[in-house]
């Protein structure tokens, strides 16, 4: 097991390697992917005596995975056409719009939020029910601001893009930013907004590398801090209180968690990767099993519910599913990223989005499972850039 652990990082980091001797793109898809996963297996090594085995299937996925994802997000990258129109000019009037009404509703959302976590639990608990309100739609307070996540991201990659950062409004922004962190306790939520402005601003050329190395350091370190917040009494106790144990639960722990689960073993076909099209197909009233969001913790031995991006298309479709949704989420990402970097610059913020996706796929599947998400925020990025006309004499809307 150890000498096939070691032929894969060796494998990721010549993939690694030819692509910058190819050209220069470390925040390419089949760049960020291999570095990712190569780092993980390393870390692994030095912790594989404090967990369980990990499994021979997680490594055949997760050959099948970096290597599907990477040959395919390449392949569409050469053969797309470079995007050869101007740049999409922005509608400064919608952004204030929408900046307006992020001031003025998310602060209200936020206190609204806190006010019923401290009715509803202890202080020691405060940030736990923050994070079930977040989730259980029974117990949300934030109600239709919850979108306004996708919609402060944007803004917050519009400003960076800038050619001249206004500072007070990027201050702005960066505390509404945090405002929402506090209201859903989501170190995804955090991490997008993190990960999405480095890559603006590395792609604008104002930023090194160096901070995004850092970032990823503070990432390290936020989760298993999060991890002490969020717990409380009730949940499940690790064997150690370690900020080390912490650290491996939330690193290498989901490849040994993946060792759980039982290759096509769902009741419905594609239950678990096709769920948001399963919602939809609910909301319009067809008997379809909605599974939900929220996973079962497993031992490695200290518990954790993360089980690696590959672990919805091994349980619907085994190790061939792994392949195909490798292949089908790096041709689109592909396209994507020639665009991003041929000039199309709303691609380039919606890269920025999918960016945090690519370097957290180690945590679980975002991109089939957040496909609302992707559309919310590109969605978001058109209506950002669109000068709507009213006629007064027809009293139309013209784009």
């Amino acid at each position: 097991m150890l000498t096939y652990i070691i032929i894969l990082i060796t494998l990721f980091a010549a993939i690694v390697l030819l692509s910058l001797l190819k050209r220069y793109e470390i925040m390419a898809p089949w760049a960020i992917t291999p570095i990712v996963w190569g780092v993980i297996l390393f870390i692994y090594i030095f912790a594989r005596k404090e967990l369980y085995a990990m499994v021979p299937d997680f490594l055949n996925g997760l050959l099948l995975w970096v290597t599907g994802l990477c040959a395919a997000s390449f392949i569409t990258f050469k053969i797309t056409p470079a995007y050869k129109h101007s740049q999409w000019q922005a509608c400064e009037k919608n952004i204030d719009i929408l900046t307006g009404l992020a001031i003025i509703l998310v602060p209200l959302a936020v206190y609204k939020a806190i006010q019923h976590a401290m009715m509803m639990a202890s202080p020691e608990e405060l940030m736990m029910s923050l994070r079930e309100q977040a989730i259980d739609p029974e117990e949300n307070q934030l109600g239709v601001v919850k979108y306004f996540v996708y919609i402060i991201n944007v803004l917050l990659i519009l400003e960076l893009d800038r050619l001249k950062i206004r500072k007070w409004r990027l201050s702005m922004i960066i505390m509404l930013c945090f405002l929402f962190f506090v209201a859903t306790m989501s170190k995804t939520t955090l991490l997008t907004y993190i990960f999405s402005g480095l890559y603006i601003l590395y792609s604008n050329k104002k930023i090194s590398l160096k901070p995004i190395f850092f970032f990823a350091l503070f990432l390290i370190a936020m989760v298993p801090i999060m991890y002490v917040m969020r717990s409380s009494g009730d949940g499940p106790e690790t064997d150690s209180d370690t900020i080390t144990s912490l650290l491996i639960i939330y690193i290498v722990s989901s490849v040994i968690a993946f060792g759980y689960l039982t290759p096509c073993s769902t009741a419905q076909w594609g239950e678990i990767t096709l769920r948001p099209f399963y919602n939809i197909l609910h909301g319009l009233g067809f008997d379809v099993n909605v599974v939900t969001t929220i996973q079962d913790f497993v031992y490695v031995p200290l518990p954790t519910n993360v089980y690696t991006c590959m672990a919805p298309f091994y349980q619907d479709f085994g190790l061939p599913g792994i392949f195909v949704f490798a292949v089908i989420e790096g041709a689109i990402i592909g396209v994507i990223y020639k665009y991003a970097k041929t000039g199309f610059n709303i691609m380039k913020y919606l890269y920025a989005f999918i960016f945090t996706m690519l370097i957290t796929q180690f945590f679980d599947e975002n991109f089939f499972q957040a496909i609302s998400a992707i559309i919310q925020t590109l969605l978001m990025l058109i209506i950002c850039h669109t000068k709507f006309i009213i006629n007064k004499k027809t009293d139309t809307c013209t784009l």
